[in-house]
């Protein structure tokens, strides 16, 4: 089963066409770069493919809707900007994302480590700078070990050794067979992950083979 199928996928926004008739896979265990200039529409594609913004054509993740009850324990999804909840400490976020999910605690404590943020679950988001906050983010996420994964824009406000600490969990993801969809303006991620790429320009979205 195809961690993400899209087929003839449109999202207009204000009588403006964003993406046309996309058609598109990511494969278990696959990287996907998404790559555009600053506007062309890659972080829209993202966020019609689960219904944040209005779209029309198929989405399948792992066979269901996204939108769906049952698609919604296939994927993850990190926006450019941290959502993160201010009233819950870090180990609380832990808690109730691992029991949302039905997964176990350790990956996601396993992320923070990466990060080094387990000397830190007993803070608040609202304590942390807005690098710390993406950390957080991508642990809840990527350790929950889904059948697919949406970053936009992962490497926002990290330094460098948490970018690196970055590209080598997403690899190893990629090897446990989650299928990761990322979009990032850094042009050495391809390289780095070892990614296919899907180019989004003038609405089309484009897969190398």
């Amino acid at each position: 089963m195809l961690p993400l199928k899209v087929r003839d996928f449109s999202v207009k926004l204000q009588n403006r066409v964003i993406i046309e008739h996309a058609d598109f896979e990511v494969k278990k265990g696959e990287i996907v770069h998404l790559i555009g200039h600053n506007g062309a529409g890659k972080s829209t594609l993202l966020r019609g493919m689960i219904g944040l913004v209005p779209s029309k054509g198929e989405v399948r993740v792992s066979g269901e809707n996204p939108r769906s009850i049952e698609g919604r324990k296939n994927f993850v999804y990190v926006p450019d900007e941290p959502a993160l909840y201010e009233d819950l400490t870090l180990q609380e976020h832990v808690h109730y994302v691992a029991a949302l999910y039905e997964k176990p605690e350790q990956p996601i404590l396993d992320w923070l480590e990466r990060f080094h943020l387990t000397e830190r679950l007993k803070d608040f988001p609202s304590t942390h700078s807005r690098g710390m906050r993406q950390k957080l983010s991508l642990s809840l996420a990527l350790g929950l070990n889904l059948p697919l994964t949406l970053l936009d824009e992962p490497y926002n406000a990290l330094d460098q050794a948490a970018q690196e600490a970055l590209s080598h969990g997403i690899r190893d993801a990629a090897q446990q067979g989650t299928g990761v969809l990322l979009s990032a303006h850094q042009t050495a991620t391809t390289e780095i992950l070892q990614a296919q790429v899907a180019r989004v320009q003038d609405g089309v979205v484009s897969r190398s083979l």
